[in-house]
C-alpha cells in the first residue's frame, strides 16, 4: 500500500507547494525595493510563472480524489482477501 500513500502525499505536496510559493512571491513583490535593490515598481509573476504554479496546483487537486479512491479500493480488496 505504499504506492497509494505516496500518491496521496505527492498530491498534497502538489497542492501546498504552489500555494506557499505563490504567497511568498506575492509577499516579496509588494516589499519596497528602492535604491540598489530596484526602482520601486512591484515585480509580479509573469505568465509562464502563473502557468507553472497553476498547472501544478490543478494536477494536485485533480489527483487527490483519484488517489483517495484508489487507496480505498485497495484497502477493500485487502480486507476481502484476508477472510
Amino acid at each position: 500500500m505504499n504506492k497509494y500513500v505516496l500518491h496521496i502525499v505527492a498530491s498534497v505536496i502538489c497542492i501546498l507547494l504552489p500555494a506557499v510559493g505563490l504567497l511568498y512571491v506575492l509577499w516579496d513583490s509588494n516589499q519596497p525595493k528602492i535604491g540598489p535593490l530596484g526602482d520601486g515598481i512591484p515585480n509580479y509573476p509573469s505568465i509562464s510563472q502563473w502557468i507553472s504554479i497553476g498547472s501544478s496546483f490543478i494536477l494536485g487537486v485533480v489527483n487527490l480524489p483519484l488517489s483517495i479512491i484508489r487507496y480505498r479500493q485497495k484497502a477493500k480488496e485487502d480486507n476481502g482477501q484476508d477472510r
